[in-house]
């Protein structure tokens, strides 16, 4: 099958133009937003969310716990659809996420949430969603009808939504020309994957690494490959993966790595430097068959590796959505080499709810 052909391919493909219309769309709403977490004195924040949108929420803890210092919390659904936990939410800013709108577990934290006095935000590709209807305050993906099962341009646009949310809380970090940053970036990491993608048709497992802002996108990147090419992939903070699980990497187990060249802050980027090729060089002492995807080729020069060179932005945030495209096309280009369908994957639906 070729991957050109694909619906995931077309779709992937159409983020670049629906990032540069979220900002204008969602002026007014952000604007609110703030205003109502200002007015509610909000100190702390809990995210609901499954699969790729949960993802995408890990980018927002990053944000603002690293440029605002407010805790953020990956919140537990089941908690209350399980358990019938009566949840506390005074002075948070309680935000469900959800690609559809139709998430239950994801409405029923919502509605925890208006019911304790926080102020509550959805995050949906659909205006008429009942996520949308629930929530205090609804951000808009407007990216269409997406068909393919492997969401695409609605992660790319709930990171994008994610980058102006935390900048309407004052994160202060610069949300403009991201579509424009996609854009020119698109024929490089395309290329880049080429060789990436060949070397990954024949895998059956994988282990993926990230820390902070690009862990999101390394959970990201397993699960593309997990539900388009059926590749046991499992991702990692690489904190994380120190403490046990990098007992299993031996000689020519397929690592990826996702290295920013830039932190959230210039202040902290040779520390975040220091850290990934601290771990790069871990994975090559222990004999894996490492990639590299990173717009700092000058850190890896000599090592024993794939270092997969894409074009990154001023900062962490703005490179995650090259990551993301990286992570979109390998995924496509392996399930098309495979002999598979990105859009059908077997056992999947395009929408899946949960209670």
């Amino acid at each position: 099958m070729d991957y050109k052909s694909t619906l995931m391919w077309k779709e992937l493909n159409e983020a670049k133009d629906v990032l540069k219309t979220l900002r204008e769309r969602n002026a007014g709403v952000l604007q609110s937003v703030a205003a109502a977490a200002e007015k509610a004195g909000v100190a702390n924040v809990y995210t609901a969310a499954r699969g790729t949108s949960d993802h995408a929420m890990i980018f927002l803890k990053y944000l603002i716990e690293g440029r605002l210092g407010i805790p953020v919390a990956s919140g537990a659904p089941s908690a209350v659809t399980m358990y019938g936990a009566k949840m506390k939410f005074s002075n948070a800013l309680v935000i469900g996420c959800s690609q559809s709108g139709k998430a239950a577990d994801v409405m029923e934290i919502v509605r925890a949430g208006n019911e304790s006095g926080a102020v509550t935000v959805a995050i949906t590709n659909d205006e008429q969603s009942p996520l949308a209807k629930l929530a205090q305050y609804h951000l808009y993906c407007n990216a269409g009808e997406e068909k393919s099962v492997a969401a695409t341009k609605t992660f790319s646009s709930q990171l994008y939504l994610s980058l102006l949310l935390a900048d309407a809380l004052g994160a202060g970090i610069g949300a403009d020309g991201i579509g424009e940053l996609l854009e020119k970036s698109s024929p490089a990491v395309d290329a880049a994957t080429d060789g990436m993608a060949k070397e990954f048709i024949g895998a059956e497992e994988c282990f993926l690494l990230g820390r902070g802002v690009s862990s999101a996108l390394a959970f990201e990147c397993g699960l593309k490959l997990q539900e388009t090419c059926y590749i046991r992939a499992r991702a990692y903070h690489s904190s994380d993966f120190y403490h046990g699980p990098m007992a299993m990497v031996g000689k020519g187990t397929k690592v990826i790595l996702f290295a920013s060249r830039h932190s959230l802050n210039a202040a902290t980027d040779e520390v975040h430097r220091e850290d990934y090729v601290k771990c790069a060089r871990k994975m090559e002492e222990l004999g894996a068959d490492l990639f590299i995807v990173t717009d700092d080729a000058d850190s890896f020069r000599g090592m024993n590796a794939h270092v997969e060179l894409i074009p990154g932005g001023k900062t962490e945030a703005e490179t995650a959505f090259c990551f993301a495209l990286a992570a979109q096309m390998l995924a496509c280009k392996v399930s098309c080499g495979k002999g598979l369908s990105p859009d059908e994957p077997r056992a999947l639906k395009k929408v899946t709810i949960t209670k």
